[in-house]
């Protein structure tokens, strides 16, 4: 209860420092509780764990945006939506880099016990994108976790939050794993610039696709609010979602070589 009341999203949203720091330290004591209290699936119960300690933040934060986003008119994309954008980076980056920091320390029993799930996906994600039309699978990929973004955030309200943990928690292992494939702490800049290039424009989707999702919901939610606008905005966002995918698809496919 003291957790989730931490943040309050009308005062907080607008200090990204200060939500980093907040997921940063709930990652830490998530992954120590799921440890200590659950005994199988604990990259699954991490990720519930940090996401019903955000729920509450997010929550407000989205119906503050869409109240907002009704009165901004002709501001730009920016204008509008760039303090929830940053909101989510700094909870993405704060998790990110603490179960990142989790599985470079950690012994390495424990690592496999707390990111088995999450180095199975790694390895089948390695699998799947070895034959065939490397682009199009990226995509198409990265697509459908965009879709399922846009989708929980509408119809759950703060499910999408579910979905950026999980892929916080995949890629802190597969940072973790460059890491140590390099020799330890020196290779982490190096392992962490393998996915800055392409995964800025993939994960900013993600949460542009959220937020598209999010908005829709608390605009049904109010039922006063100017509904044809709104969609219109959240359109607008998905769309913008697609292209920074398609982007980060090129560069991840021909730029990018690992």
């Amino acid at each position: 209860m003291v957790l989730e009341w931490f943040l309050i999203a009308k005062k907080d949203r607008k200090h990204p420092i200060l939500i980093f720091i907040f997921t940063f330290l709930v990652s830490i004591i998530s992954m120590f509780i799921s440890y200590f209290i659950f005994k199988e699936n604990l990259g699954i119960f991490n990720i519930v764990l940090i996401s019903l300690v955000l729920v509450t933040f997010i929550n407000s934060m989205m119906v503050l945006e869409e109240k907002e986003t009704e009165t901004q008119i002709q501001k730009s994309f920016l204008e509008k939506h760039g303090d929830i954008i940053s909101a989510f980076a700094a909870m993405f980056i704060g998790m990110t880099l603490a179960m990142s920091l989790a599985f470079i320390i950690l012994p390495e029993q424990v690592v496999e016990k707390m990111f088995y799930e999450q180095i199975r996906e790694i390895n089948i994600i390695q699998g799947k994108f070895t034959f065939g039309s490397q682009f199009m699978d990226i995509v198409a990929n990265n697509l459908s976790v965009l879709m399922l973004s846009f989708l929980l955030s509408f119809l759950i309200g703060t499910g999408a939050i579910l979905i950026l943990s999980w892929n916080a928690s995949v890629l802190a292992a597969a940072i973790g794993m460059i890491t140590k494939s390099l020799g330890g702490w020196h290779g982490f800049p190096l392992a962490v610039l393998t996915f800055l290039p392409h995964g800025v424009f993939e994960i900013t989707a993600y949460f542009v696709g959220a937020i598209s999702g999010g908005l829709i919901s608390a605009c049904v939610i109010r039922k006063r609010a100017k509904l044809g606008f709104i969609l219109k905005d959240a359109l607008s966002l998905l769309f913008i979602a697609v292209i920074m995918l398609i982007i980060g698809g090129l560069i991840e496919t021909f730029i990018i070589v690992i």
